[in-house]
């Protein structure tokens, strides 16, 4: 026989006759098309049919009024939705949206609050706040449609941040214009400010040579103010003297108008006593000459009255003007005094007037005795008695007028030492006020110096400010030369690069392009495990003749497992057929594609025939086993890095992981080498099975008890 192995599968297959053998075996055929393309195809592209996935857009938005204009940020945002149509759109108010979730008529509800457009608008106040949306979904509809729905909130936050940031920059170059011509009059005014500070300092220059001026004057004013005091204070003791006094020259002047007083009573009396003497005498000499000499004694006593005797009124008055003289002398200051004048010039008419009345006084008594010695000598004693009878009366009258002379000086002296009463007041008045002004004075001085030295700093500060007013006006004349002035279409177009200023590009190598396709490498692996797991529905692994014959294990095992493979070939390249023509499946690699679905199917049907002939019915149940670890591990889905610890662990001792790896690089692309390692380790595992299902096919042409009466059924 040229091919025993050929033959002998060939045998196996004729025992499909009949329309059921053949439907039993057909099906086997088409399992890896049901598990792979069937799935695949209603998985293919769900991304590109979400316009079809029903969505809630409820909008609350209340419109607000920003500037005088009036910002209705939900309505652009749903109109905004609208225009983009990523889902199937449906304007609802929130019980309906509540509604549709529960009853699953709606996937997702998108929900504008009612203070979205104050919240988006709220960053130019003093209470900013994150402007909000409420997506809404349940997981009742469907768990998988939560990953579909995590983009879009990604897109709407980064649709509505490139928006506030759009309105942002909007006004930021809406007043850039402002901006600029506030910082062109900010340097103008700076300018000025700094030629006012140079002024400024000019005339502070002036203001301190001023206080210095100021300060010294201050220091003389201080000294004089103190001498003042000093002196003031010797003026307030002979204020003192002065007016103790004249307090003792108003009791003499007292006296004085008494004594004049006195007098004027004795001459009147004189008068009235003399005349009609002398009227007698004229009548009577001899009784003239006897009245004479009694009119002269009580003259002569009058006269030494006035002046003569130690305490006569001409030495009262002597002592007072001495006095003053002395008080005068004592205080020169006093002599420009009008009371004291007054006092001075009063005492002295009254002294004078004393001596005038005194010398008539005496004139008269000398008269008289003259007329006695006429009367008693001369015979014209009548003449000389008509004489003396006028100097009588006038006598009389000086002696009165004596007596208003005193009494004047002494309403003058009572004036004078009021005066003097008042100017010992006013001059210890003066005194305290002097004391007064040398304190002021003193602190004066120290203010001024104060005043002096604060002027020193305010013109050096001064020169600051201007020099730091030149250069605030340079750098803000700098700062408004580098604002830009935009035109409408320049700002549009910085408006669009600063709201998105980062243009996020995704480069993918080997890109898989489809949902579906990028599954198909897992997809096309379970079908063609599954495929193991079911052709021994309908094919035995071996035959109880090849068991029993004595040809060679391999011989045996290769013709048990060729009609199992050659089905699994043929099936694998009947599913990716359909899903090439029908779904444009198109790898990238056709050829090395076709060779990695052949070699798939040789080792996945390898291992299948290995268990279930080792095993039996058990090695089917361990090949299911076998496939949920490796759905798990063999990075179909998610890669190794992220799976817990045990099922990274055995990643690399699935070989489903290569033939994944393999599968991906031929639609999509790769490595090369690391699809010349897939495929070298996947033909050493289907080599491996073929040797290991020889062993076994050796070890069971040794029939043993158990073998007669087997623990479940197998073929």
């Amino acid at each position: 026989m040229p091919f025993p192995i050929a033959g002998l599968a060939r045998l196996e297959l004729r025992r499909f006759r009949g329309p059921v053998p053949k439907i039993a075996l057909i099906f086997v055929l088409i399992v890896p098309l049901l598990y792979g393309a069937i799935y695949l195809t209603a998985n293919w592209d769900p991304y590109g049919r979400l316009d079809h996935l029903p969505v809630a857009l409820v909008n609350n938005d209340r419109p607000v009024t920003y500037e005088h204009e009036k910002i209705t940020a939900g309505d652009d945002f749903i109109a905004s939705l609208h225009d983009k149509a990523t889902f199937d759109f449906h304007d609802v108010d929130e019980a309906e949206a509540d509604r549709g979730l529960r009853e699953g008529d709606y996937y997702l509800a998108v929900v504008v609050p009612a203070d979205f457009s104050a919240n988006l608008i709220s960053g130019s106040g003093d209470d900013p706040r994150r402007a909000k949306i409420m997506l809404r979904r349940n997981d009742a509809n469907g768990f998988v449609i939560g990953s579909i729905t995590n983009s879009a909130q990604n897109t709407i936050a980064r649709s509505i941040d490139e928006s506030a940031v759009a309105s942002y920059f909007d006004a930021v170059f809406a007043n850039l214009s402002k901006i600029k011509s506030s910082l062109n009059q900010a340097a103008d005014g700076s300018g000025r400010l700094a030629d006012g500070a140079k002024s400024a300092g000019s005339g502070a220059g002036k203001l301190e040579r001023g206080a210095a001026d100021a300060e010294d004057g201050s220091g003389q004013l201080s000294t004089g103010a103190g001498t003042l005091a000093d002196g003031l204070k010797s003026a307030e003791k002979g204020s003192a003297d002065l007016d103790s006094g004249l307090d003792q020259l108003e009791l003499g002047s007292a006296d004085l108008a008494d004594g004049a007083g006195q007098v004027a009573d004795g001459t009147q009396q004189l008068n009235d006593k003399l005349l009609p003497i002398l009227d007698a005498m004229q009548r009577v000499l001899a009784q003239v000459q006897r009245d004479a000499k009694a009119a002269a004694e009580p003259l002569d006593e009058l006269a030494a009255g006035l002046a003569g005797r130690e305490k006569s009124i001409s030495s009262d008055l002597d002592q007072a003007g001495a006095a003053l003289d002395q008080l005068r002398q004592d205080h020169p200051e006093l002599a420009q005094d009008k009371s004291f004048r007054t006092a001075t010039e009063r005492l002295e008419q009254a002294g004078a007037r004393t001596e005038q009345l005194a010398g008539r006084v005496t004139d008269g008594a000398e008269k008289i005795a003259a007329i006695d010695r006429r009367v008693a000598e001369d015979s014209t004693a009548g003449e000389e008695i008509t004489t003396a009878r006028s100097d009588l009366i006038k006598l009389n009258d000086g002696a009165h007028q004596v007596e208003d002379g005193a009494h004047d000086l002494n309403r003058g002296l009572v004036r004078a030492n009021s005066g003097a009463h008042a100017l010992a007041g006013g001059i210890a008045d003066a005194r305290a006020g002097a004391d007064r002004l040398a304190t002021g004075a003193g602190d004066l001085h120290t203010g001024l110096t104060t005043l002096h030295g604060g002027l020193t700093d305010l013109t050096g500060g001064l020169g600051e400010l201007q020099t730091g007013a030149g250069k605030l006006h340079d750098q803000l004349q700098q700062g408004a030369d580098r604002i830009p002035a935009h035109s409408q279409s320049q700002q549009d177009e910085a408006v669009q690069v600063l709201s998105s200023p980062a243009d996020v590009t995704m480069q993918v190598d080997n890109p898989a392009v489809y949902y579906g396709r990028g599954l198909a490498p897992m997809f096309f692996a379970i079908a063609l495990w599954v495929f193991g797991i079911s052709v021994f529905l309908v094919v035995r692994p071996i035959t109880a003749r090849a068991l029993a014959g004595r040809g060679s294990a391999l011989r045996h095992a290769l013709a048990g497992w060729l009609p199992i493979g050659t089905i699994a070939v043929a099936g694998g390249w009947l599913m990716v057929a359909v899903v090439w023509l029908a779904l444009g499946l198109d790898p990238v690699r056709p050829l090395p594609f076709l060779g990695v679905v052949t070699l798939a199917a040789i080792c996945f049907s390898a291992i299948a025939h290995l268990l279930r002939t080792a095993l039996g019915t058990p090695g089917s149940s361990l090949l299911l086993v076998w496939l949920i670890l490796q759905l798990t591990s063999a990075g179909g889905t998610y890669p190794a890095p992220i799976l817990p610890g045990f099922f990274a662990a055995i990643a690399p001792f699935m070989p489903m992981t290569y033939l994944i790896d393999a599968f991906r690089i031929t639609i999509s692309g790769g490595e090369a080498a690391h699809l010349i390692r897939d495929m070298i380790i996947l033909a050493g595992v289907a080599a491996a099975a073929l040797a290991l299902c020889a062993l076994t096919v050796l070890r069971r042409q040794r029939f043993s008890m158990r073998d007669l009466h087997p623990p479940l059924v197998s073929p």
